[in-house]
C-alpha cells in the first residue's frame, strides 16, 4: 500500500494524507490508518478533519463500501481547554505540549473571576468530580493549569461554567434536569389547589402517575382551603436521552382539580466549540432560543427522530447570535435508537445551561445545526417550536430544521461523499411578512458552510415595487435575527414579500421571517422558498377555514405570488372536506406580484367550512401559495392567533413507492389536541396508511385512509382516536402510500386547549 500526503503538493493549500493500494480483509476484521498532524501556528484549534475509507472492486472500479466521519483535532499547546458537561460538575481538559506534565490545579468559584468561594484542587491526569447539592439554580465556575510547562508558569485555561438546576415548575408541566446515565432519582413538589368551591372545607383526593418511572406520594389524603402539595420522584436509571414525559392527575370527588405533565430529561455532556463544513444530510433549525418574555420565557422545544433503521449517532452545536461558528458554540452528541423520536424540551437551557438563572443577560439565542457522524442516510428528522405563555396557556410557531442542501448559496459542491452542498440557486423569497400597526416581523439569516456569506435584503410591496434594498453580511456560521422597522427602516409595510440574495462566491444561507401579532405578541414563523427551482401547473394550500362556532372561531388568508419572468392566467378551485368543489373566474397575476386574498373562502369563493384551495395554470409556472389560518382572540381584541401554511406542489407530495412522510412533535393532553391534514393532490384517488408512534414502542398502530381526486380530510385529535390513551406526548405520525395513482400531502395542527393557538407541523 502506497501512502503520501499535501507535503509533496506545496502549492495546493490544502492537508491532506492518503493511503492506496491492493489488500484484502477477512470478515469480522478492521482497517485502520493513523495520520500524525503538526499544526501551524495559525491554525484553528479545534482543527477540522474529515476522513474516509473507500473499497472499490479492483476489476470494475465498482464503490463497495465507504465510511467518512467529520471530526475535530486539537492543537496541543501549554494551555490547557476545559470542559465541563451540563448537569454535571465533572471537569475535564486536554493534556498540555509538555508530555512531561501529569498533574493540572483546578479552581473552582461562584464568580467568574475566581473572587468568591474558591476551591483549588491538585489533581492527577485529566479530570476530576465536583458535588454540591443547591436549592436554587446556581452558576459555578472552572479553570485549569499546569503548575509548569515547558520550564514556565503555565497558563490558566479558559474559563468554562456550569449551571445546576432545580426543578421548574409551572402551571400546567414540571420538568427536572439530570445527566444523561444517573441513577439517582430526584424529587419534584408539585403545588395542588383546593377545588373551586370547596375553599372552606378540606376534601378528600387522589394522585396517580401514568408512568413506571415516576412516583407520587402522598398518593391520597385530602386538600385543606388553602389547597396542598404532593411530591413526584423521577427515576432516570435506563430513560433515553432527552424528556421523557408522564401524566399527574389529581382526582377529588369524581373530578379532576390537577392534570400536570412531569418530564424528566436527561441531558448529554456539551463541550465548547464551533463547526466546520457539515455533511450534505445535516439540518439546521434556523433559531432556537431561551430567553426573558412579557409573562413568561421564550424556549425552544426540539424533536429529533431517527428513520435509518439503525442507532444513529448525532452531533447537536448550538451557535449563539452574532459569532462566528467556527470558533463558538457549544456542542453535544447524542444517540438516538433506530425508528425513535427524542425530545429536546427547552434545549438551549436543559442542555447548553443558558437562561436558568434570573440573572440579567443570561439567556441564549442562536443556530442549531444537527449533524449525522456514523450515517450518510438521509432519514433524520428534526423539528422545533418556539413560544411563551401566558396564564391561560401558550402561544408559539413552527420552525422547521432546513435540509443544508437546501440553504442558497453559489458554492459547488465538495468533492467527497457528504462534503457540502449541491450547486443551487442563490435567492430566497418569503411572503406574507408586515411591519405595521397590526403585525411586526424580525428577519433571520443563518450561514450553513462554515464559510462567510453577503448578499442583499430586497423588501417588496405586493404589486412587486421595490421599497427597500440593504447590504448583509454574515460571519462563518454566524446567525443573525433583526427587525424590519429598528433595523432596516422599514416602517409601513401591510402586506409584502422578502427576498435574500446571496452575492458571494462562499457560504451557504438560509432565512426565516418570524411574524408577530402586535396584540397577543402570538408569532408565525414563514420559511423561504427557491423560486427558481420551482416548476408546475398545480398548486394546493390545504387547511383552509371559515367558521365560527361557541367555543373556537378560525379564518384563513392567502398569498400567491408569481416568481417566473411573465404574467400568469391562474384558476383557483376550493374542494371543502364535506365534498364538491366551487370554481372562481379565473384571474391573471403579473410577474413579480403577490394576490392577495383576506378570508379567502368567502371573498374568493363565497364558501365557508374548510379544505383545500388548489391553483391551476395552463403551462408550467413558478408561483408560491401561502396561506395563514387563525383565531380571533376572545379576550384581546383585534388580537389573532395562528399558523403559516405553505402551499404543495404534486412533486413535493408521495406517491405509490416514495418514502413515507413523517409529522413530529404531536400531543394529545389536558394542554394540546394534534388534528392531522390530508390533501390529495393530482386529481387522481389514492391510499393511505396511517401510523402513530409513541416514545418506548417499537410497533406503530394504523389505520387505512382512501383519498379521492382533489379530495382534503382532516382527522381530529388524532391520537385520541388511535385510541392511544388520554395523555401522549412526543408522539409521531407516518403517512405511506398504498395504492392508486394519486399523489398526497399531510400536515398536523397541534393546538393550546387554552389559547387556541395552533401550531402548524408540516410533514417531512
Amino acid at each position: 500500500m502506497d501512502c503520501f500526503d499535501s507535503t509533496l503538493f506545496p502549492g495546493l493549500g490544502e492537508a491532506f494524507a492518503l493511503c492506496e493500494g491492493t489488500t484484502s480483509l477477512a470478515p469480522g476484521s478492521a482497517y485502520t490508518m493513523t495520520v500524525h498532524y503538526q499544526a501551524s501556528g495559525t491554525a484553528p484549534s479545534p482543527l477540522p478533519l474529515f476522513a474516509a475509507t473507500v473499497v472499490s472492486d479492483t476489476d470494475t472500479g465498482d464503490q463497495l463500501g465507504l465510511a467518512y466521519m467529520f471530526l475535530t483535532g486539537q492543537i496541543l499547546s501549554c494551555t490547557p481547554v476545559a470542559s465541563v458537561p451540563s448537569g454535571t460538575q465533572s471537569v475535564s481538559w486536554t493534556p498540555v505540549v509538555d508530555s512531561s506534565v501529569n498533574t493540572f490545579i483546578v479552581e473552582e468559584s461562584t464568580t467568574p473571576d475566581f473572587s468568591s468561594n474558591v476551591i483549588t484542587r491538585t489533581v492527577p491526569g485529566l479530570s476530576t468530580q465536583f458535588q454540591h447539592p443547591v436549592s436554587t439554580a446556581t452558576v459555578y465556575y472552572y479553570r485549569v493549569h499546569a503548575p509548569t510547562c515547558s520550564g514556565n508558569p503555565g497558563p490558566n485555561s479558559a474559563v468554562v461554567s456550569i449551571v445546576i438546576q432545580t426543578p421548574t415548575v409551572t402551571a400546567r408541566a414540571a420538568d427536572a434536569v439530570v445527566p444523561v446515565g444517573s441513577t439517582t432519582p430526584v424529587t419534584i413538589t408539585v403545588s395542588i389547589p383546593s377545588p373551586t368551591g370547596k375553599q372552606a372545607f378540606d376534601v378528600p383526593f387522589t394522585a396517580a402517575v401514568d408512568k413506571p418511572y415516576l412516583t407520587v406520594t402522598p398518593s391520597s389524603g385530602t386538600i385543606p382551603p388553602g389547597g396542598t402539595t404532593v411530591t413526584v420522584t423521577a427515576n432516570p436509571t435506563n430513560l433515553p436521552p432527552g424528556a421523557n414525559t408522564g401524566t399527574l392527575n389529581v382526582i377529588s370527588n369524581g373530578a379532576s382539580v390537577a392534570t400536570k405533565s412531569v418530564s424528566v430529561s436527561l441531558v448529554t455532556p456539551v463541550s465548547p466549540g464551533g463547526k466546520g463544513l457539515p455533511p450534505s444530510n445535516a439540518l439546521v433549525i434556523p433559531v432556537v432560543t431561551h430567553a426573558p418574555g412579557a409573562t413568561g420565557p421564550f424556549q425552544s422545544d426540539v424533536r429529533l427522530t431517527n428513520a435509518t433503521g439503525a442507532q444513529a449517532t448525532y452531533d447537536v452545536s448550538f451557535t449563539p447570535s452574532h459569532t462566528n461558528g467556527t470558533q463558538s458554540g457549544k456542542k453535544t452528541s447524542i444517540t438516538v435508537d433506530a425508528d425513535q423520536t427524542i425530545a429536546l424540551n427547552d434545549i438551549v437551557r436543559d442542555f447548553f445551561g443558558l437562561g436558568v438563572t434570573d440573572t440579567p443577560g443570561d439567556s441564549g439565542f442562536g443556530s442549531l445545526e444537527i449533524r449525522p457522524t456514523n450515517t450518510s442516510s438521509t432519514q433524520t428528522f428534526a423539528s422545533s417550536r418556539t413560544f411563551t405563555f401566558n396564564s391561560k396557556g401558550s402561544f408559539g410557531q413552527f420552525i422547521a430544521a432546513v435540509p443544508f442542501t437546501a440553504f442558497a448559496t453559489n458554492a459547488s459542491l465538495v468533492p467527497f461523499p457528504g462534503g457540502g452542498p449541491p450547486q443551487t440557486a442563490s435567492l430566497l423569497s418569503l411572503q406574507q411578512v408586515a411591519q405595521s400597526s397590526k403585525f411586526r416581523t424580525n428577519l433571520g439569516l443563518v450561514e450553513g458552510s462554515g464559510q462567510a456569506a453577503s448578499g442583499r435584503i430586497n423588501f417588496y410591496d405586493d404589486a412587486g415595487g421595490l421599497l427597500k434594498s440593504v447590504q448583509y453580511s454574515l460571519q462563518p456560521g454566524e446567525h443573525q435575527q433583526k427587525n424590519l422597522s429598528a433595523d432596516y427602516q422599514v416602517t409601513n409595510l401591510e402586506d409584502g414579500r422578502i427576498e435574500v440574495t446571496v452575492d458571494s462566491a462562499t457560504g451557504a444561507v438560509t432565512a426565516y421571517a418570524s411574524v408577530i401579532d402586535n396584540i397577543t405578541t402570538d408569532p408565525l414563523a414563514v420559511m423561504p422558498v427557491q423560486t427558481s427551482q420551482i416548476s408546475a401547473t398545480r398548486y394546493v394550500v390545504p387547511g383552509m377555514a371559515e367558521f365560527t362556532s361557541t367555543f373556537s372561531n378560525f379564518h384563513s388568508d392567502l398569498r400567491l405570488f408569481n416568481g417566473g419572468s411573465t404574467p400568469v392566467t391562474v384558476t383557483a378551485t376550493y374542494y371543502p372536506r364535506l365534498g364538491g368543489s366551487i370554481s372562481a373566474t379565473p384571474f391573471t397575476i403579473a410577474k413579480g406580484e403577490v394576490k392577495a386574498f383576506n378570508n379567502v373562502l368567502p371573498m374568493l369563493f363565497n364558501a365557508a367550512d374548510g379544505g383545500s384551495v388548489v391553483f391551476t395554470t395552463t403551462s408550467p409556472s413558478s408561483l408560491v401559495a401561502t396561506g395563514r389560518t387563525y383565531s380571533n382572540s376572545a379576550d384581546q381584541p383585534g388580537g389573532t392567533y395562528g399558523q403559516f401554511i405553505p402551499g404543495v406542489s404534486p412533486a413535493q407530495g408521495i406517491g405509490l413507492g416514495d418514502r413515507p412522510l413523517q409529522i413530529l412533535q404531536l400531543e394529545q393532553s389536558a394542554n394540546f389536541r394534534s388534528n392531522v391534514g390530508l390533501a390529495e393532490l393530482t386529481g387522481n384517488p389514492v391510499d393511505l396508511k396511517i401510523s402513530a408512534v409513541v416514545p418506548g414502542t417499537k410497533v406503530a398502530v394504523s389505520i387505512p385512509q382512501h383519498l379521492n381526486a382533489n379530495q382534503f380530510v382532516q382527522i381530529d385529535s388524532i391520537l385520541k382516536s388511535f385510541g392511544l390513551g388520554a395523555n401522549v406526548y412526543n408522539a409521531r405520525i407516518i403517512v405511506e402510500v398504498t395504492s392508486g395513482s394519486g399523489r398526497a400531502t399531510a400536515y398536523a395542527s397541534v393546538i393550546d386547549n387554552y389559547t387556541s393557538d395552533p401550531t402548524y407541523v408540516p410533514a417531512q
